[in-house]
């Protein structure tokens, strides 16, 4: 059964799509309807939600605003995107940050339910497609060192010159105009795969679990301009460009990372193979990628660490002394005390923030100088909670407060608290404490407390 999120500023098109989507008898279960941005936020981290469909122009938060928060949070939920402009320029934005589909207002019924079903489909036929077609088909021994991936193996470790790098590339049949390059460096466990995680023992095997993984890397990557090769044995390297302007984007760290939670993710899900992946900096051309590969390898040893993590970027560790040598190190007590450090500061800023409306993870964030990615894991392994739980409980527990020790108005004490909609906040507040902020004064286990 799947929960849906409406997100418009128009409360007539909320209720007409989710009246549309709730009729339809395509196992949606719930459709939750959120009025702007935050509202929206809020469900998203509070609620299991399996496909969000928003409005492009909107108050308070643009639609494209919350794609790129959703984008940083949790790239994993399909986006449609209903709006009334038709304009390239919006399509091909949205679509850059995973958005499934661009549908043009006044929006046909029947087109949406198609959309829609298609989507929350999508992910059981696109396991059994991918694997069907990557293991059914004939074996065939691949050679490591053929010639493209002999080519790019060398330019990531070796280098080429300013002057063989048009023969090169017109050889390899495409060309980077960049000018800036990330590369990722992903490390497969090709000993175990699928849900039972057998032991791959063959030759055989082995290779059909590269060359799948290979598949999944690649067709993660279709709407990005991307460089996908083997680079070892239990190895994928890829290489990513950036434009000027991507590179004028808040956004641009939380692309490299979703990017690579989304590959760890896939590999996972599809081929049941596990993963580490590395990040490297952002750096401007391709001499650069000799740099930007030993970057990402090196980002891959901090696994030897924290071994419950899959995804490093290599900037969140250039505070540390030195980097782990290739079988990792030992958490010693510099490490946790440098971790305690960027939460305490993460708390800090929390503390002094989360009456903010509109508070992202990346503010939160920059303000430490830590991935989103990195901040996430490192709070709840520190802090025993989710981040967005921890910001919820200090608006609930203020919220509590005002309500039994002043005579503000419920809207007052939703907007003092960082939220746009009354009613929302007493839906936030009921999931949190189980009664309404009408009923607390009467409750006598808080009149008590």
């Amino acid at each position: 059964m799947y929960h849906v999120l409406v997100v418009d500023d128009e409360p007539m098109i909320c209720t007409g799509v989710a009246t549309v989507l709730t009729n339809a008898g395509i196992g949606i279960t719930e459709v939750f309807i959120a009025n702007n941005g935050f509202e929206a936020l809020d469900y998203i981290r509070l609620e299991k939600i399996d496909l969000i469909i928003t409005d492009i122009q909107m108050d308070l938060m643009s639609g494209i605003e919350l794609i790129e928060t959703i984008f940083t949070e949790n790239p994993m939920v399909p986006i449609i995107v209903l709006s009334a402009h038709g304009e390239f320029e919006y399509a091909q934005k949205a679509l850059r940050f995973g958005v499934k589909e661009y549908i043009v207002k006044p929006v046909i019924p029947a087109e949406l339910v198609r959309a829609v079903q298609s989507f929350l489909t999508e992910r059981e036929t696109q396991q059994r497609t991918l694997t069907d077609a990557t293991f059914n088909q004939k074996f065939v021994f691949e050679d490591m060192a053929s010639g493209r991936n002999h080519i790019l193996n060398e330019l990531v470790s070796e280098g080429v010159a300013e002057d063989e790098v048009d023969e090169v590339f017109a050889y390899l049949g495409c060309r980077f105009e960049g000018p800036y390059y990330c590369i990722l460096a992903i490390e497969l466990d090709l000993s175990k795969a699928g849900l039972f995680e057998a032991e791959i023992r063959s030759f055989r095997d082995r290779n059909l679990l590269r060359y799948a993984a290979l598949n999944v890397v690649e067709e993660t990557l279709s709407r990005w301009d991307s460089l996908v090769f083997y680079c070892g044995t239990h190895s994928i390297a890829v290489v990513l460009q950036f434009s000027q302007e991507e590179m004028a984007s808040p956004t641009r760290l939380n692309e490299q990372t979703m990017i690579a939670q989304l590959l760890h993710n896939n590999l996972l899900k599809f081929i049941h193979t596990r993963n580490i992946v590395g990040i490297s900096r952002i750096q401007e051309g391709i001499s650069s990628w000799v740099a930007l590969f030993k970057e990402a390898n090196e980002a891959i040893r901090w696994s030897g660490v924290h071994s419950d993590h899959n995804v490093f970027y290599i900037g969140d560790f250039g505070r540390h002394d030195e980097l782990p040598s290739a079988g990792g190190i030992p958490v010693t007590k510099q490490i946790i005390e440098d971790n305690n450090s960027f939460i305490h500061s993460a708390i800090q800023y929390i503390d002094g923030s989360y009456r903010q409306k509109g508070l992202k993870l990346q503010e939160i964030a920059e303000s430490i100088c830590l991935s989103p990615n990195y901040l996430s894991y490192l709070f709840k392994k520190i802090v025993g909670m989710n981040l967005w739980d921890y910001v919820t409980k200090l608006r609930m527990e203020e919220a509590r407060r005002l309500l039994l020790t002043t005579d503000m108005r419920r809207y007052e004490i939703s907007d003092e608290i960082g939220y746009e909609s009354p009613e929302h906040f007493s839906k936030i507040f009921k999931k949190h404490f189980g009664v309404n902020p009408s009923e607390i004064k009467n409750d006598t286990k808080f009149a008590q407390s």
